[in-house]
């Protein structure tokens, strides 16, 4: 008896995918967007999101882990489950970085593998966390100013 075909281990995705919150997708061995959530595709504007299915991951979201060749999916594929947290990630046609969490996770199928990417944006949290350190920053210099 043979495994599940490509077609059931997307659509298992799928239906497990129903109840994320957080946008994922679906990247074949060759860096192909093969499925992915209504979240993940309200990233993008409407033109580019009908270019998604089929197109190369990194076209669209580029993540400062996936830079100089190294490639998420790829290595999530070759050692298993990956996070990074407060990862930087910028989304095509717009430049403004976002911090990001990034889970990936191997989904086998029969003949070839999937790597599951399932992304938080965490930039608010970081900002204020940032802006919070630096306060802490500054109170400690001006108490050390007056002692």
């Amino acid at each position: 008896m043979s495994g599940p075909t490509h077609e059931d281990t997307l659509a298992r995705v799928r239906e497990i995918g129903a109840a994320m919150v957080d946008p994922w997708v679906v990247v074949g061995t060759d860096r192909t967007i093969r499925a992915f959530s209504p979240a993940y595709r309200a990233l993008f504007d409407r033109a580019r999101a009908r270019k998604l299915l089929g197109s190369a991951c990194c076209e669209h979201l580029r993540l400062g882990v996936c830079q100089g060749g190294h490639c998420l999916a790829r290595r999530c594929l070759s050692e298993g489950p990956q996070r990074y947290d407060e990862i930087e990630g910028t989304i095509a046609d717009d430049e403004t970085p976002r911090t990001l969490i990034a889970s990936a996770a191997p989904v086998e199928g029969e003949g070839e593998a999937f790597a599951l990417l399932v992304l938080r944006d965490v930039s608010d949290a970081a900002q204020v966390q940032r802006k919070y350190r630096s306060m802490l920053d500054e109170a400690a210099r001006e108490r050390t100013r007056l002692e």
